[in-house]
């Protein structure tokens, strides 16, 4: 059975783990309390998790490189086709998701450094919105979540396990078609 590869982004280490820039790693710490890992592999630079999901094989990947450096994984981690990314988007408001088969890095510097090690913008992706930005970028996304913005968040999270079990049995357009106009704000 072929598996279906997913890459969160985040940066490692606990004083990370509530920030807005983690939520590629929220993403997968949700999947794995849902659905269990039959098999874990650590490596130099990412930590790999099999994962048994509605009749489908997932394996999830955990950079272990900071944000920025998140490219450095594919040095290691050979996988065709391209796997599916998961991250925070700055620029899409909170509870809002958006996919996409392709583009550029939006100034995403884990995304950028992706793109530029596997040298297309051809990267599918989930996009979890973490704006409003309200001060300095930097200091906005390695900030905490509010209570009632990580509540938000876990309601997120759980409708991008969905989009991602959508896209690996129906494809990516269909997920488009289905989530991208998903709002967790009015819920």
């Amino acid at each position: 059975m072929d598996e279906f590869v997913v890459v969160g982004l985040g940066n490692p280490g606990s004083q990370y783990t509530f920030t807005r820039h983690n939520v590629g790693f929220l993403f997968l710490d949700e999947f794995l309390k849902k659905y269990h890992s039959t098999q874990i592999v650590k490596k130099e630079n990412y930590i790999s998790y099999v994962v048994q999901a509605e009749g489908l094989v997932f394996r999830l990947i955990r950079p272990l490189t900071f944000m920025n450096l998140s490219g450095q994984i594919f040095r290691t981690l050979k996988i065709r086709p391209i796997p599916l990314i998961v991250h925070d988007d700055l620029d899409l408001p909170l509870g809002k998701i958006r996919i996409r088969s392709k583009g550029s890095s939006g100034g995403h510097k884990g995304v950028k450094s992706i793109i530029e090690s596997l040298g297309t913008n051809e990267v599918p992706r989930i996009r979890i919105g973490i704006g409003p930005k309200v001060m300095d970028a930097v200091d906005f996304v390695l900030g905490e979540f509010t209570d009632d913005e990580l509540n938000i968040v876990k309601k997120v999270v759980n409708v991008c396990i969905e989009a991602t079990i959508t896209i690996a049995k129906e494809g990516i357009k269909v997920a488009m078609n289905k989530y991208n106009s998903t709002s967790m704000k009015v819920i």
